[in-house]
């Protein structure tokens, strides 16, 4: 089929590339030219493991392409898909460069002799795809769903890190069509997916997206809480909790003798908190719609604040092993929101540091990308660190945010003999077991001291 998706972010650009692996002929479109440029050169403008292997082989195939010319690609295409950003401001869902979207393609379908099935893949509150983006497609086309043009809501379920392979190998594919024919064409478009498929309505296919965001973050919010008893009871550790947990045979079933671990165990543990693109502002836009429509979610409202707290009380720890922070130098160990990515929205680590930066703490960090972001991503105050020696060097703590595997593989024996104060305070309890001299303070979240099994062995 004939492919174009608006929008090369993380979803658009993903999904184009992936769909034209499987052989579709896909468009990629941004208004964004040098975007485009360096979507042309194979260059994807994030990094996304796997993606620009993936990219350079479909765009050396000539299934692929990145254009800024929209008209031509909508009118080329038999499927448009549109993957444009749907951010959230003051806790409400900013539809405008969706709207913007919306218009344009609508005015290009009016032009167009032969039918298309027009996609939303922004994620959107229920009841977006069937009035508001209905209304607008048939208001600038002339023409009327499900007759003139087709319409479906088909949501992502993309983890980042991990989101071509998601696609490519995905657990679900949830299809809310406005019309049968949007139906057929959408079972068309995934013909050589053969996981289970959800028809349903556009509604129903626009809730199931922020009902699944809202699990996961209520998951890790949930352990959040379990760590925050166990950081006040003397004698108890998170981990161990959590494993007794996680061995209920309703959440690791065993087959054949064997104990499977589903992937959802990993949302079941503790942290320093989610970020991130999707989480965050889905939780906070299914918020704002409950309350439109008469409906408290407390539950929710209660995940989003206890996610909030958590940089808190990292910052609430190193003062109890520094005292105050003000002129303390201290590192942190990754900016991005998790491992696998290089997005920095809504991360733990930026909401810790705007806490130290207010007490006057001297701030290096280390990232595996921390010299490629942006001028204005990243506070300038943060001094940014390649060389893991340079943060720790004279150092009074680091403090570990984002679990980077390489983090774990340092030498830490002799990064840590560099510090002036060796305290090493682990937000993700990624270090339990890694040797450290035999002076250090090690703290980790989840208990309310050091775990034997981290006690110094240098």
């Amino acid at each position: 089929m004939k492919v174009t998706v608006v929008g090369s972010g993380y979803v658009g650009l993903v999904t184009g590339v992936c769909l034209a692996a499987d052989g579709h002929e896909v468009r990629s479109v941004d208004v964004q030219a040098d975007r485009i440029d360096a979507i042309n050169r194979c260059a994807p403008p994030f990094y996304e493991p796997g993606l620009p292997e993936l990219l350079r082989s479909v765009t050396q195939s000539g299934r692929f392409s990145g254009t800024t010319d929209l008209a031509r690609a909508v009118r080329e295409a038999e499927v448009v898909i549109i993957a444009v950003g749907t951010p959230t401001r003051g806790g409400r869902i900013d539809l405008t460069a969706l709207e913007g979207a919306l218009q344009s393609i609508g005015q290009i379908l009016a032009c167009c002799e032969d039918r298309k099935t027009v996609v939303m893949k922004s994620t959107v509150v229920p009841g977006t795809t069937d009035t508001l983006a209905r209304s607008i497609l048939e208001c600038a086309s002339g023409k009327n769903a499900g007759q003139g043009f087709g319409l479906a809501m088909n949501p992502e379920f993309l983890r980042e890190g991990s989101a071509v392979q998601d696609f490519r190998n995905p657990d679900r594919i949830v299809i809310g069509s406005w019309d049968d024919a949007s139906a057929r064409a959408m079972d068309a478009l995934y013909a050589g997916y053969s996981c289970p498929r959800v028809h349903t309505t556009p509604r129903n296919a626009e809730l199931a997206k922020y009902a699944a965001n809202a699990l996961l973050g209520t998951l890790i919010s949930f352990s959040n809480e379990v760590a925050a008893i166990c950081e006040s009871v003397p004698g108890t550790d998170v981990q161990t909790v959590m494993e007794a947990l996680h061995l209920d045979r309703r959440l690791s079933p065993v087959l054949e003798g064997v104990v499977v671990r589903p992937q959802v165990l990993t949302y079941l543990a503790a942290g320093a908190g989610f970020g991130g693109s999707c989480l965050p502002k889905d939780i906070a836009a299914l918020l704002h719609f409950g309350a439109e429509n008469g409906v408290a979610m407390p539950l929710l409202r209660s995940v989003l604040d206890v996610n909030l707290a958590r940089p808190a009380k990292l910052a609430e720890m190193l003062r109890r092993e520094l005292g105050a922070l003000n002129d303390k130098k201290i590192a942190l160990l990754g900016l991005a929101f998790k491992p696998g990515t290089d997005d920095l929205r809504e991360s733990p680590a930026l909401r810790l540091a705007a806490v130290l930066l207010q007490e006057r703490a001297e701030l290096f960090a280390v990232d595996p990308f921390a010299a490629n972001y942006t001028p204005g991503s990243v506070d300038p105050r943060i001094r940014r660190a390649v060389d893991p020696r340079e943060a720790f060097r004279g150092a009074d703590a680091i403090v570990l945010v984002t679990a980077w595997p390489q983090f774990i593989e340092w030498n830490w024996e002799t990064l840590v003999a560099l510090m002036r104060t060796p305290v090493v305070l682990d937000g993700r309890n990624a270090l339990r077991g890694v040797r450290m001299p035999a002076d250090t303070r090690y703290r980790c979240i989840g208990t309310a001291e050091s775990p034997r099994e981290t006690a110094s062995v240098g």
